[in-house]
């Protein structure tokens, strides 16, 4: 019985930590791959989606970003898809009606999912961007991201994320970072396969790879990449187009935005069960889709039952071993987690910050443990929704 728990709570260890060592490695490798050839000169029309809510302050500025696109101005059409806004929002956005900006409006607020669907549905070409209100675009960005879709099986692509507020905080510092390892990994996962996920952000969409897609997703662009991928497409990533983000700067902020995180997750894994390890799907069943919502929910849930039932053993068999076990345990979790992370240095914008902030990153990421641990329950209680809340801005950003 002794050994058993001790070998049951030590393979629990492995597996949590070891899956995220050799997912990292794998990503790595599968980023240094050969880039897709790409034609620069691959511009059809677009359609620009705006969702939109109470961004009377911030409408104007994203609207200008678009228009400044170098993209052919006769085939790029922008759609602001205004949810049900109390404020100027509407207002703001007629002004720009002279210049080709549409607006379309809910009665009522349904949610970003929904707006956007309904933007969808009105859209006159086959590829869309997908774009927020807070989000700042260069101007070679959508033309950069076309060329990519000049590949009929492509069903997306997404730019590269960078928070603009980052020195604002330690949450903000965190936020950068967060995003650094998730622009890594799409790098690798979209030359090894499709990428997991796209960036909701700033990203090209081909109508018929997401079809007639869900409105009670808690994140569309979860959601899309995972469809597109069960319908055969590929999601790509393109790093040289760099978007700007603002990221929450409040504990309370920040956390509601994890926990969703979590719960998409969970929203995701139940839906798309099919995926899972299925060879069917290519390295994204058997690697990418496991990583990007079983994982990231159990690894927690393996690290708990390998130290309680560490402490379990102790207790009962070894009590004069506790601490040093224990602490050996711990070292392993937080050694494997700075090596598996610093892994990803060599496809980041900048690897200097990045092997910085991962020190600095571990009282967050104990943080983000946490709601690991307990939001995914929620989403069985019914806690998260298709309606966001929005992230407090207090100042033009």
């Amino acid at each position: 019985m002794d050994s058993f728990l001790l070998a049951v709570s030590l393979g629990a260890l492995c597996i949590a930590v070891g899956q995220y060592v050799l997912y990292n490695i794998i990503m790595v490798i599968a980023g240094a791959l050969r880039p897709p050839n790409l034609d620069y000169g691959f511009t059809p029309p677009i359609t620009v989606i705006i969702p939109a809510y109470n961004e009377e302050k911030h409408i104007r500025r994203k609207l200008e970003n678009v228009l400044e696109s170098d993209y052919p101005r006769e085939l790029l059409h922008v759609v602001v898809a205004d949810d049900g806004s109390t404020d100027e929002t509407a207002e703001q956005t007629r002004a720009f009606e002279a210049r080709g900006v549409r607006l379309i409006r809910t009665a009522e607020r349904r949610g970003k999912i929904y707006a956007q669907k309904m933007a969808f549905s009105q859209a006159s070409t086959d590829i869309v961007a997908i774009t927020d209100t807070t989000v700042l675009t260069p101007a070679d960005g959508i033309r950069k991201l076309a060329s990519h879709m000049s590949n009929p099986r492509v069903g997306a692509v997404s730019a590269s994320m960078s928070v603009r507020n980052r020195t604002v905080n330690f949450l903000t510092r965190i936020s950068q970072f967060l995003f650094d390892i998730q622009n890594a990994q799409k790098l690798g996962e979209s030359r090894l396969d499709s990428a997991a996920g796209l960036f909701g952000q700033f990203s090209l969409v081909r109508r018929d790879a997401v079809r007639d897609f869900p409105t009670d997703v808690i994140y569309e662009d979860r959601e899309f990449g995972i469809m597109l991928r069960e319908a055969g497409y590929r999601a790509r990533f393109e790093p040289r187009v760099v978007a700007t983000y603002h990221a929450p700067e409040s504990l309370g902020d920040f956390s509601k935005q994890k926990k969703r995180n979590v719960g998409a997750m969970t929203q995701s894994l139940l839906r798309h069960s099919k995926l899972l390890f299925n060879p069917r799907y290519g390295w994204y069943g058997l690697l990418i889709f496991p990583e990007y919502s079983l994982f990231r929910i159990l690894r927690v849930y393996l690290l708990i039952l390998s130290f309680l039932l560490a402490a379990v053993y102790c207790a009962v068999f070894e009590p004069a071993s506790a601490v040093s076990l224990l602490t050996s345990m711990l070292v392993a979790v937080f050694g494997c987690y700075l090596f598996g992370t610093a892994l990803l240095a060599p496809l980041v914008n900048s690897p200097a910050r990045f092997l910085m902030n991962i020190i600095a990153s571990l009282p967050a990421m104990v943080i983000v443990a946490a709601y690991m641990a307990t939001a995914s329950t929620g989403y069985f209680r019914g806690d998260f929704s298709a309606v966001w809340e929005r992230v407090k801005r207090d100042r033009t950003v």
